[in-house]
């Protein structure tokens, strides 16, 4: 599989995300989908971030985008090794950064205090779902992939 670019990765993640049908993937699958489309490998990999989220199955806790973004680092470093390229240096630094910022930006890197619901609780998965707050979760992945892009870049030239 070849390497999409940022733009159309992107926009595939989001349409799965946004889709309300069978195809819909939760927010760190589709940061997580964004990375392997980047990084041209099977985006059906997703389902390893099939937890993150709500927060970590719905709990509120960090961000799903947050959670899909070190996934992403890790397969990135995975994808390194595996062309014979040296691994980088930990990204933890930068993950960090994308953090601090977010939070920042968002005002907290928690689901429950970046949503205002329960997801832990069928009712406040319905409530979420009906409510305009979810449009705004769609903007989390969309910076998260932004910040995101540039991380993945030494193996996305490498493809």
């Amino acid at each position: 599989m070849s390497s999409l670019p940022a733009d159309q990765a992107k926009a595939q993640a989001l349409a799965r995300f946004e889709d309300a049908g069978p195809a819909h993937i939760n927010c760190g699958q589709a940061v997580l989908c964004f990375a392997l489309l980047r990084l041209g490998e099977d985006p059906g990999l997703i389902t390893n971030a099939r937890y993150f989220g709500g927060g970590i199955a719905g709990m509120g806790e960090i961000c799903g985008v947050l959670n899909g973004a070190a996934l992403a680092l890790g397969a990135r470093d995975l994808v390194l090794v595996r062309r014979g390229l040296q691994e980088p240096p930990s990204a933890a630094d930068p993950l960090k950064d994308i953090l601090r910022d977010f939070a920042k930006e968002f005002g907290s890197c928690r689901c429950r205090d970046l949503t205002g619901y329960d997801l832990s609780y069928p009712e406040g998965i319905e409530a979420f779902k009906k409510s305009e707050i979810r449009s705004r979760c769609a903007d989390y992945v969309r910076w998260t992939c932004d910040r995101l892009d540039p991380l993945l870049e030494s193996a996305v030239t490498t493809a």
